[in-house]
């Protein structure tokens, strides 16, 4: 570093306007990220889902993606969903919360759930992204995310 200084001071004392190489002290890590659009639903009251089949069907941007579960969720059984969409349902605080996740940017997202064939969420969302740099403000990669909160009927 010492050397980079001190050829940058002889640079400037030269007068000449030099970009040196090397010098830099821009660090990245390796981190990883995903476009995606994410829906966290609730209940709105203390407690879990609803008890029985559950079905997600989402349209993002004409595509039609759906997702299956059972409620209470056991230890093996995992939502089983379409490529492109993914569940994830886990307790927080004094509910059990669910979070809908679509890969991709869509610029119009409508969701309906079902339990056992009756309706508990219709909500639909025109996502606004933000750019992610989980590596830093200047490195690899920039991923586009958004999120949405959404409460069961």
């Amino acid at each position: 570093m010492r050397n980079c200084l001190v050829g940058v001071g002889i640079f400037l004392l030269a007068g000449a306007v030099v970009e040196v190489s090397g010098c830099s002290s821009k660090t990245c890590s390796t981190r990883g990220c995903y476009d995606g659009f994410s829906a966290t639903v609730s209940s709105g009251e203390i407690g879990s889902l609803p008890t029985g089949t559950h079905r997600i069907e989402v349209i993002a941007d004409g595509a039609s993606l759906g997702c299956t579960f059972r409620v209470p969720l056991g230890t093996t059984t995992a939502p089983t969903c379409s490529t492109g969409l993914s569940v994830l349902v886990a307790p927080a605080s004094a509910q059990v919360v669910e979070t809908i996740t679509v890969a991709g940017t869509p610029g119009q997202v409508h969701a309906w759930q079902y339990v056992d064939d009756v309706a508990i969420l219709d909500a639909a969302a025109a996502p606004s992204y933000e750019e992610q740099r989980p590596n830093g403000p200047e490195c690899e990669p920039v991923c586009r995310q958004a999120s949405a909160a959404w409460t069961l009927q």
